[in-house]
């Protein structure tokens, strides 16, 4: 009995001595890693919070811990945890496309970026790629088979098939190079578009003959005026475009007249063209100004910009264009005739003809 009491007083001895060998540093350790507890996607912060104790720990303090193994499958949880996270984010991308339609580019662009996107390991995670694959190549044939329509709704070509002209054009220019070779009519809107600028150049021609031109020998060129323009400055008020032609290079002017019997001085003119307003400001010397006979007139040639064929279709399209001339302290309106529409148009028909 004596020795069974002294044999449980040496193995108690020997478990307190076992305790009391763990510093108090391991120990706290230890209890940081189990607080982490069920691992989430929440559980980055404690999980990296435990490792930089771990390793701030001194060597003989590390090996006494008993919960490395748990910290380091706490890591490998949290790692698969976001691994499926980002992996389920480009799934709902990819499921979210649905029914491919021709408006479901912005969708599977936005998929497929943010597959693309994603490390290996992710997009190996990924289960409906092959939906992703088979949405681009629905958008695809679909892109495909609009243009191939496009196209076969030209029909006859005339001067009337711009639009449809345009349209395919514009479809097919916007293919990939890929989607591109797959349109079996390509060779039909080529030869489309050749006739009709054909007739384009025809119908620039008919319209510049029916012109007046003024040709300079000299240096070679030829300006070409429509019928409404005045033969001299102090006739009237217009707003007028007219060609010049020098070899195949072709280019706009428009003169802005002022006549009158009384000066305004203008240095702007706006051009109030149904709901829309143009502007153009000159400085004072830009304006050439003279009088005869107690009729006064102020002119201004310039060249033609971008923005100012835009405004001249407007012009020409319009209900009512009224221009006003204004200068510091007059101004004057008049309003184009339709004879002067028809002549912006006329010559911005054929401007754009002969640029081809």
């Amino acid at each position: 009995m004596k020795k069974i009491l002294l044999l449980g007083l040496s193995l108690a001895l020997m478990f307190s001595l076992a305790a009391c060998g763990k510093s108090e540093a391991a120990t706290a350790v230890d209890e940081q890693i189990a607080a982490i507890g069920e691992v989430t996607l929440e559980s980055e912060a404690a999980i990296t919070e435990a490792e930089e104790a771990v390793d701030a720990l001194a060597a003989e303090d590390r090996e006494q811990l008993e919960n490395v193994g748990q910290l380091e499958q706490a890591r490998a949880d949290y790692e698969a945890l976001v691994l499926a996270a980002e992996a389920a984010e480009v799934e709902e991308a990819i499921a979210a496309i649905g029914t491919v339609t021709l408006d479901s580019a912005e969708a599977i662009d936005a998929a497929r970026a943010l597959y693309d996107g994603s490390d290996a390991d992710v997009q190996g995670a990924v289960g409906n790629l092959a939906d992703l694959e088979a949405a681009e190549t629905a958008l695809s044939d679909l892109r495909v088979e609009e243009v191939v329509g496009l196209i076969d709704a030209i029909g006859t070509v005339t001067l009337e098939s711009a639009g449809a002209v345009d349209a395919a054009q514009d479809a097919f220019d916007a293919l990939s190079d890929a989607d591109a070779a797959k349109v079996g009519n390509a060779d039909v809107l080529t030869a489309a578009a050749e006739q009709l600028k054909a007739l384009k150049q025809e119908q620039a021609q008919a319209l510049l003959a029916n012109m007046r031109v003024e040709k300079d020998d000299v240096r070679g060129m030829a300006f070409y005026y429509p019928q409404n323009f005045p033969n001299y400055i102090d006739t009237r008020c217009y707003v007028l475009p007219y060609i010049g032609q020098e070899g195949d290079n072709v280019w706009l002017r428009l003169l802005c007249d002022y006549t009158e019997d009384d000066w305004v001085f203008f240095e702007q003119i706006t051009f109030a063209v149904d709901d829309e307003r143009y502007y153009k400001y000159y400085n004072y010397f830009d304006v050439v100004r003279d009088n005869d006979y107690g009729v006064v007139w102020e002119y201004v040639d310039t060249e033609v910009s971008d923005s100012d064929v835009e405004m001249l279709w407007a012009i020409a399209n319009s209900t009512q264009t009224i221009v006003r001339f204004e200068g510091d302290e007059y101004y004057y309106d008049f309003t184009v005739s339709q004879g002067d529409k028809d002549a912006i148009r006329e010559v911005l028909t054929a401007y754009e003809a002969l640029q081809g």
